[in-house]
């Protein structure tokens, strides 16, 4: 058993358990046999959802404990104590909660006054939330140093070489080796964010390679078409998880039956969508390469990078195809999905944004779960 495949059976479990749950409490109707049908908003709506946020977080307890303290540790990718990695992982829980509820009752609250629009607009809200708070702890973890700056500097006249428009990047201090950073931002305000273990771990070389690949996504527009399609995703979903006779917006019995379904939209997400954003990666390998980026450093980069995630460089395909949006080292080398759809991180992005939707698959699944850093920026390229 690789720490790869550890994580990959605990993210099937804590996802399917969740599927089932919500599968049977859509069966059995237990939004409505359990909790308030009352169309007038009350506090006790709040009591509820509450409740509700606080059974999901006690079922996923024991998956955060073996995939963010026991599996990294049992597998040496940390060394982080209990009380060091508790602490961190407690002030998480009930930062993420404290959002998700508040997001469920803005969605009750204008779902009761103006329908579905209502809902509609306060999911926009939301999300909006959700970018600008990942922004700013992006920002409140920011490093500034000579030696920093002169390593990013450097790093970027290579980019530069290579003819590739490189917009403002920052780094960021962490704890979690699997953290990759990310991009922030919309249009001109958009920011590359690099993890300040790359600054040691890779090479000039490697590091203005990783650089110029989201470089890549954001000039071409594939981190924009990954944004869009991931909020859509998430708001079509949502409209389709309202019409069910027993759903709705008005009572907490209804919307937690449409967060049940939308349990079930974000799992055929997770099936469809890892596809999209292979796609994405792969084709912006092929733009670096068509501009002078040497093939063999793109490798080495993704390699660099995978033995700080999985450690998985060669993957069945078939486990590939459905559980990993990032390819692997071995499909980067037989690339061949230039004329595919692709839109960049499309499918964590839209785990993200499900947050605006009560998404309760976001922390279940491999790659984060157990890990507070990664859980408003997943790992990607």
């Amino acid at each position: 058993m690789t720490y790869a495949r550890a994580r990959l059976w605990l993210g099937i479990s804590g996802v399917g358990s969740l599927v089932v749950m919500a599968t049977l409490a859509l069966s059995y109707e237990l939004p409505s046999s359990l909790l308030a049908t009352s169309q007038q908003f009350s506090w006790t709506d709040v009591g509820q959802i509450i409740a509700v946020a606080f059974a999901l977080n006690l079922w996923m307890t024991p998956f955060d404990y073996l995939g963010g303290y026991h599996f990294p540790r049992k597998f040496k990718k940390s060394s982080e104590s209990f009380t060091h990695w508790g602490t961190k992982y407690i002030a998480a829980v009930i930062g993420q909660s404290a959002l998700l509820v508040s997001f469920a009752v803005s969605i009750l609250v204008a779902g009761q006054s103006w329908g579905l629009l209502g809902g509609l607009l306060a999911i926009c809200g939301s999300v909006f939330v959700c970018l600008t708070t990942r922004s700013q702890l992006m920002r409140l973890k920011q490093i500034e140093s000579k030696k920093a700056t002169k390593l990013i500097v450097d790093a970027l006249e290579l980019v530069q070489s290579w003819k590739v428009s490189v917009p403002k990047t920052m780094i960021v201090k962490h704890h979690d080796v699997g953290f990759t950073g990310g991009i922030i931002g919309l249009g001109n305000k958009a920011r590359i964010v690099v993890p300040e273990a790359w600054l040691h771990s890779m090479s000039k070389q490697q590091l203005a390679s990783a650089i110029a690949g989201r470089a890549v996504a954001i000039t071409s527009g594939s981190y924009t078409c990954g944004l869009l399609l991931a909020f859509l995703w998430n708001v079509i979903g949502f409209v389709l998880c309202c019409s069910h006779p027993t759903a709705g917006l008005t009572s907490v019995a209804a919307l937690v039956t449409t967060f049940c379904w939308f349990t079930l939209w974000s799992f055929v997400g997770l099936l469809i969508l890892p596809t999209v954003s292979r796609n994405a990666s792969l084709k912006i390998d092929q733009t670096l390469i068509e501009q002078g980026t040497p093939t063999d450093l793109i490798f080495e980069t993704a390699y660099s990078q995978d033995k700080m995630q999985d450690d998985e460089p060669d993957r069945p395909k078939l486990i590939e195809a459905i559980f990993h949006p990032i390819p692997s080292v071995s499909s980067r080398n037989q690339n061949s999905s230039r004329s595919a759809v692709g839109a960049w991180n499309v499918a964590r992005t839209t785990l993200f944004f499900s947050w605006a939707c009560f998404g309760v698959l976001s922390r279940a699944v491999h790659c984060n779960v157990g890990r507070p850093e990664l859980w408003t920026m997943l790992p990607t390229d």
